[in-house]
């Protein structure tokens, strides 16, 4: 195990001479453990210099590797006097609402058992995780600036669910009872938005941007789309998000969904995880309950 995580000793000190002192070895010694493991690997790993040493692009790409290996191992530890296996699930805030209680409902009534452990974030967040071996999936939407990254090829997706966006008005609104909102009307609105660089986010300025109109600026940006809606519900301001968070809150009665005259594309929540030879038994019970159809 000291040979696996050599290289990221190296990775985050800059130096063997770390990777000795966090080992409790001589550099000698350290210096033979790395030779050992770029020849299991068939290449070198670290370049060296008067400065110290950094990993090379092969030692980068084995790193990024082992680090799901690694984060396996450490699962492995954690369990070893439970009764049950542990699960680390990577959510979008918005599919804990609905998705999450059906998908442990199917996984429980199977017959199957484990502790799960849900990480909420924002989907560029959960994806680099996953790489890291840090949630064993992530259900979410895929990013087209992520996908275009080469490590996003070691992914497995499968589609769960259409989920396009919407605008959305507290039910007093005075464009809650129109029947279509022009885009020029939406410029003139207040606004509480995801963060400036999100996906959402984007997504909503492009709208206006195509039409060759400067986005709004929002009065209020947060990532929860949980928090966007009730600040809708309770104000005078308007939100843009996933179809089925509005949906969710219009059922609650706190939100309207607004009929506009802007063509809306539609999205796929997905679930993601990294390929591999040999996939998981559990994860693969998991990932069958989260595509079980509703009752």
């Amino acid at each position: 195990m000291r040979h696996l995580r050599l290289l990221e000793l190296i990775d985050q000190g800059g130096s063997l001479v770390h990777a000795a002192r966090s080992f409790h070895l001589s550099q000698p010694a350290v210096t033979k453990m790395l030779h050992e493991l770029e020849a299991v690997f068939g290449g070198a790993l670290v370049e060296r210099s008067a400065r110290g040493g950094k990993l090379s692009a092969r030692g980068r790409t084995t790193l990024a590797r082992l680090r799901v290996a690694l984060a396996h191992f450490d699962t492995a530890l954690s369990d070893r006097d439970a009764s049950v296996p542990t699960l680390t699930v990577g959510l979008l805030p918005l599919v804990a609402m609905e998705m999450l209680p059906r998908a442990m409902r199917a996984f429980w009534s199977a017959g199957h058992r484990a502790h799960l452990v849900i990480h909420e974030a924002t989907v560029l967040s959960l994806l680099d995780e996953l790489l890291a071996g840090q949630v064993d999936c992530v259900i979410g939407r895929l990013d087209p600036d992520w996908l275009a990254r080469s490590d996003s090829r070691r992914l497995r997706c499968f589609a769960l669910a259409d989920d396009g966006m919407a605008f959305a008005a507290a039910c007093g609104h005075p464009l809650a009872a129109k029947r279509r909102v022009p885009l020029a009307q939406l410029l003139e609105q207040r606004w509480v938005l995801a963060h400036g660089g999100s996906a959402t986010r984007r997504q909503f300025d492009d709208l206006f941007v195509q039409s060759g109109l400067l986005p709004p600026v929002p009065e209020v940006e947060s990532q929860s789309f949980h928090t966007n809606m009730q600040v809708v519900a309770g104000s005078d301001l308007l939100t843009f998000g996933p179809a089925s968070a509005v949906a969710t809150y219009q059922r609650l009665g706190l939100v309207r969904r607004l009929q506009t005259e802007v063509t809306l594309s539609a999205g796929t929540l997905m679930f993601l995880e990294l390929e591999s030879g040999r996939p998981l038994p559990l994860l693969e019970a998991f990932r069958q309950a989260w595509q079980c159809k509703p009752d």
